[in-house]
C-alpha cells in the first residue's frame, strides 16, 4: 500500500469520526430544545388554565354567567353584531348591483 493510500484512508476515517459526532452533538441537541419547548409549552398551559379558573370562580361569586358578560351585555353585543351582518349584506347587494349595471353597460358597447 502506498503512502498517500494511507493518507486518504486516514483523511476519510477522520471525516466519518467528525461527521458522526457532529450528527451525535445535534441529536443530543435537538432531544435538549424539544424538552425544554414542551416545559415551556406545559407551563404556558398551566398558567392558561389557573387563569380560566379564576376568572370562572370570579364571575361565579360576582353572578356573571361563565362567559363574562350579564344577560344586557350579551344582548346589546348580539344587536351590534346582527347590525354589522346587515351592514354587510347591504353592502354585498349594492355592489352586485353596480356589478349587473356594468355588465348591461359592456353589453351595449359590446
Amino acid at each position: 500500500m502506498k503512502l498517500s493510500e494511507l493518507r486518504d484512508n486516514d483523511a476519510q476515517l477522520d471525516e466519518l469520526s467528525l461527521g458522526g459526532i457532529g450528527s451525535a452533538i445535534g441529536n443530543v441537541a435537538g432531544g435538549i430544545a424539544k424538552g425544554v419547548g414542551a416545559v415551556a409549552g406545559g407551563i404556558a398551559g398551566i398558567g392558561s388554565a389557573v387563569k380560566q379558573g379564576y376568572q370562572s370562580g370570579k364571575n361565579t361569586v360576582s353572578g356573571q354567567p361563565p362567559g363574562g358578560l350579564d344577560p344586557a351585555q350579551a344582548a346589546m353585543a348580539a344587536k351590534q353584531q346582527a347590525d354589522q351582518k346587515k351592514q354587510v349584506q347591504d353592502q354585498i347587494k349594492q355592489t352586485e348591483q353596480q356589478l349587473a349595471d356594468l355588465r348591461k353597460q359592456l353589453a351595449q358597447l359590446g
